[in-house]
This record gives C-alpha cells, structure tokens and sequence, in this order.
C-alpha cells in the first residue's frame, strides 16, 4: 500500500489517497490507518464506494461494533438498516424523504449541534467511520472540531480547575437543546444518562484533551449556574475556527475520526428536497472475549 496523505488543517485531520478497503481492510492496513488516526484524528478517505458489508469488515478490524438504537421510529415502523449501522440520513423505512412530521427528523436536529458520538453510553468509544451514499447538491457538510489543541491552549489555571472533574452526559438533553421532546418512556429508559470525565489522556498518544459535547448537561457537585457557565465557556473556546474544519462530502467517501479527542457536527442542507444517506459505524475499544478470538 502506498498511501499519500493531504493535511486538511495543519496536524489536525487529513485525506488519504491509496487505501482502498474494498481490497484490503485487513490488519496491517487498519493498523496503518489507525497511525495515521494518532497523529490527526480525522481521516478522509475519498472514492470508497463501499457497501454495508464492506463497511462493517473493515470497522471490526478497529474494535467491537456497537449497536445503533435509531430512535424516533414509531413502534410499528421497522428499521431501515441492520442494527450495527447508524442511520445519519434524512430518509424513512422505504428509502424515501421523512414526512416533516416523523419523529425522526425531531432525533436528527441535535446532530447539527457540537458532540462526541456515544460519550452517553458507559462504553469505551473509539473510533465512527461515516460513509456518504447520497449527498444533497449543497450543504449537509460535517464540521470537526480539534479536542487536543483545544485543552493544549487552555490557560494553566483552568487546566488546574478542570483536573478531576466530571459532567454528566444524557443523549436526551442534546435533544432537549434542539427541540426534540416528544420520546416515549422505553426510549429514554433505554439510555440512561453516565459521567465522563472533562479531561482524558489518549490510551495511544498520551495527549490530553477536552470532554465535551451537547450532551454535556451539568458538572457534578457544581451549582447549576457555576455548571453552565463553564460548559458554554469551554465548549465557545474549544470550537473557535481555529480548531475547526468543515468537511464538504462526495458520494464514496469515508471518513474515520476519533472519538476520544474530537467532537463533530453536521451543517444544514435542503433536507426536504434532497436525499443525504449516510452510514456510520462506530466501535468501542474490544472486550477481553474478543480480544483473546481476535
């Protein structure tokens, strides 16, 4: 493999040509990948065309595939892709535009808002690979946002106050925050809410970085108003241009990023006109089961 890699914002995300998974996405190909990922965090890899299988072997060679819940469905409408795929797309059961009633586009409007993909779920959460099937003509491009730089740059007295500290996070308050209301009991008792840390060190490249997302409801033991006012100061710094890019999707193109030192957004597009069908796999570090198969 001889792979040539496009910096997209100095150290922090890259493209990266000559790797095609349709042909290799064995170990020492995810493993190169997974180096590359080490350095910056964003990987864009373009014209992959690649189908659910091909997506799903290739995901597994970086960890445990995790199970996407896709809420918002009515309880008699059936998922329109198999359990270990997420459905980031605008698009009902028979492959069709939402109606602008269905609930589901009431769960997609927090994914316009800064988070991490699952820092809900009490899970080790690495790696999400989205691939892009249908773009709209304009629009619907996903933002990123450079967690490492961003604690790197922040002053030593908040690195002193944010050691230790841990906020809550809830996938419902996200939604809260984009209007996203009308979810039955099932749903939410499905995802409880779990603490992470403000502060982690990267297992693989010691770096430390924020934890933040719109998930981020309150810091525990802080009063509300205290809680607040940092996680909006934190979250205003950490997402300044000069941490961000914005990706602009072509059809076939697959981007990986990791979880434990970015947070990503999506951006609006015509979503009532134009199809936009994208499929994101995410895996979570590997139990000691799989490890001792592997």
């Amino acid at each position: 493999m001889s792979a040539r890699e496009t910096p997209l914002r100095g150290s922090f995300g890259c493209r990266l040509e000559g790797m095609d998974l349709r042909t290799d996405s064995g170990p020492a190909a995810m493993a190169a990948l997974e180096a590359v990922l080490d350095r910056a965090a964003v990987v864009a890899l373009p014209g992959q065309f690649l189908t659910d299988e091909e997506q799903l072997k290739a995901s597994e060679q970086l960890g445990d595939l995790s199970r996407a819940l896709n809420p918002g469905r009515e309880k008699s409408q059936a998922a329109r892709l198999r359990a270990e795929l997420y459905d980031i797309s605008n698009l009902d059961e028979n492959h069709g535009i939402l109606a602008e009633t269905d609930r589901r586009r009431q769960w997609r409007e927090s994914d316009k808002l800064w988070h991490t993909d699952r820092s809900f779920i009490d899970a080790d959460t690495t790696y999400s690979l989205l691939s892009a099937r249908s773009v709209p003509p304009e629009g619907g491009d996903t933002g990123f946002a450079d967690m490492r730089a961003a604690y790197d740059d922040l002053p030593a007295a908040m690195k002193d106050t944010l050691a230790g500290l841990r906020a809550e996070h809830s996938v419902w308050h996200s939604r809260a925050l984009s209007g996203g209301v009308n979810f039955r009991p099932d749903e939410t008792a499905a995802m409880p809410p779990v603490a992470q840390p403000l502060v982690r060190e990267h297992p693989r490249t010691g770096r430390k970085s924020l934890v933040l997302a719109s998930h981020a409801s309150h810091i525990l033991g802080w009063p509300a108003d205290e809680s607040a006012a940092l996680l909006r100061e934190l979250m205003d710094f950490a997402t300044q241009p000069k941490y961000v890019f914005y990706y602009k999707w072509s059809v076939g193109d697959l981007v990986v990023w990791d979880n434990r030192c970015t947070m990503h957004r999506g951006t609006p597009f015509n979503d009532k006109a134009y199809k936009r069908d994208m499929r994101r796999t995410t895996v979570q570090g590997r139990s000691k089961h799989s490890a001792a198969a592997a």
